[in-house]
């Protein structure tokens, strides 16, 4: 009986580590943004050349939620749900590896979505001289919406009041913004550069790069999010772990979340009723022929891996 017990206990505690792929239909989907519905526990995934986000089910099962009718010119990129107002943020571009037609303009904004009725609420374009792109967006405990500016280095937000998408902060010495996440309990934002993490505070608008601990890495993350006592980042070939310590100025130490064989531009995740989704292979290099800025040919590409993780 005892052994018995000891079984069912291993398998318990298994079952609650173990990991699922999800192995999307469509191979030149090139993902890059992800966000969780809680409320349906669904999963939402971007896809760059097909203009759409696709919803996954928990029994795997996809449908187009948001559909390239109703994104226009642009791309998704950077996603967030507001579970509060059923509204989906979506970061879009126009992207090169569309077909898009002659004389389109370059242009990037910011997209809200009603995910239940494939309705477009919102759309606001950057309207700034240089050329910008905006990539990935977080949301605050108010509503209000900030969007890393990839190319010019800055952060924009969509004040809830006013529902208009301005400059927030300039980021000077820290380049190329891209993952972004709100922390409540330091009411700040945390932001990945090319230099490392580093911690805007919101009422003070002050920027501090996190020092890292000698041989760990923190350059260059892409799709960044919080866990308890540890950042989750993205760095194209892993998913890692990076812990901080108590007054979350530090990386003490990192660790592998997940790597192998199948990752190819592992770009964004989500966390979502007690696991954590995130994107292996977005193939967002290996799938384009940048000599003419197209998506290879189906047979070029492996089918899109979404990997669902119990933390």
């Amino acid at each position: 009986m005892k052994k018995i017990m000891v079984i069912l206990f291993m398998g318990f505690i298994w079952s609650c580590s173990r990991q699922e792929d999800f192995i999307l239909k469509e191979k030149d989907l090139i993902p890059e943004g992800t966000a969780f519905n809680t409320k349906t526990n669904t999963l939402y995934v971007g896809s760059i050349y097909k203009q759409k986000v696709v919803g996954i089910e928990a029994d795997g099962t996809e449908k187009d939620i948001i559909t390239k009718e109703s994104f226009g010119v642009f791309s998704p990129l950077g996603m967030e749900m507001d579970n509060r107002t059923n509204t989906l943020w979506v970061n879009g571009a126009v992207a090169p590896i569309v077909q898009h037609p002659p004389g389109t303009k370059r242009q990037t904004a910011v997209l809200a979505f009603n995910p239940t009725t494939n309705q477009l609420i919102k759309k606001m374009v950057l309207d700034i001289a240089e050329p910008a792109m905006l990539n990935d967006l977080s949301l605050d405990e108010e509503g209000n919406v900030y969007s890393t500016e990839t190319l010019s280095h800055k952060i924009f937000w969509v004040e809830r009041g006013s529902g208009k998408l301005v400059l927030y902060k300039a980021l000077d010495t820290y380049h190329h913004p891209n993952g972004i996440v709100f922390y409540k309990p330091k009411n700040s934002l945390f932001i990945a550069t090319d230099e490392g993490i580093v911690q805007l505070e919101l009422e003070s608008k002050k920027i501090t790069l996190l020092e890292a601990k000698e041989g760990v890495d923190t350059r260059v993350i892409d799709g960044l999010t919080i866990y308890e006592d540890y950042f989750i980042g993205h760095q194209s070939i892993k998913v890692s772990k990076f812990y901080f310590d108590d007054d979350m100025t530090r990386i003490t130490k990192a660790e592998t979340l997940d790597s192998g064989e199948a990752f190819d531009s592992s770009t964004t995740g989500e966390l979502g009723n007690g696991h954590y989704y995130y994107i292996v292979n977005s193939q967002l290099k290996s799938g384009i022929d940048r000599a003419i800025q197209s998506v290879k040919p189906l047979d070029s590409l492996e089918y899109v891996i979404i990997r669902r993780k119990k933390l």
